[in-house]
């Protein structure tokens, strides 16, 4: 199920990369700690983006990677997305960006399970909005607070962090 739903999310890529004219990579960014909160608890949080250019329309293709943070266990709840977003990027000045999306994602959720001494995991396909504010500095490279909700039926995720990128 997890390498079909990867293909599917692929597929558009390399139908998209046939056509040279309008196709092109549009930026990379990371996110390289963040904080999420979900339920009753939270954590911190890895991801990267790749933004691909198609006309007028940005895909945007993500992965997060996010653990909870516990002191006095070694049980950790932990979470992994991959998304598949379309959006937009509004620019207001020269310096100034935001960028919105949405799209289609697949969530794997690893929690514990004291009764078993081990995890329970869990899948399903959930709904991303990402929202972030960029400040150019300088003609390629921004800085900016990113947030991003991840809507499904396992556990609502909220995650807040910085996210430099780079543009081509």
């Amino acid at each position: 199920m997890k390498k079909q739903f990867i293909i599917l999310l692929l597929l558009p890529l390399v139908i998209f990369s046939q056509e040279n004219s309008n196709f092109k990579f549009k930026s990379i960014s990371v996110s390289p700690l963040a904080a999420f909160t979900g339920g009753n608890h939270g954590g911190f949080v890895i991801g990267g983006d790749l933004g691909i250019a198609y006309k007028e329309n940005i895909f945007l293709l993500s992965a997060q990677f996010g653990q909870e943070f516990v002191v006095l266990s070694s049980y950790r709840d932990s979470f992994s997305t991959l998304s598949l977003s379309w959006g937009r990027i509004f620019e207001w000045t020269s310096w100034l960006q935001w960028d919105a999306f949405a799209g289609l994602s697949y969530f794997y959720y690893k929690e514990k399970n004291v009764a078993i001494r081990g995890y329970d995991r869990t899948s399903t396909i959930g709904f991303p909005i990402t929202s972030s504010l960029k400040f150019m500095i300088g003609d390629y490279f921004s800085i900016g607070p990113q947030v991003r909700v991840h809507l499904n039926s396992i556990q609502s995720i909220l995650t807040m962090g910085i996210n430099f990128q780079v543009t081509f």
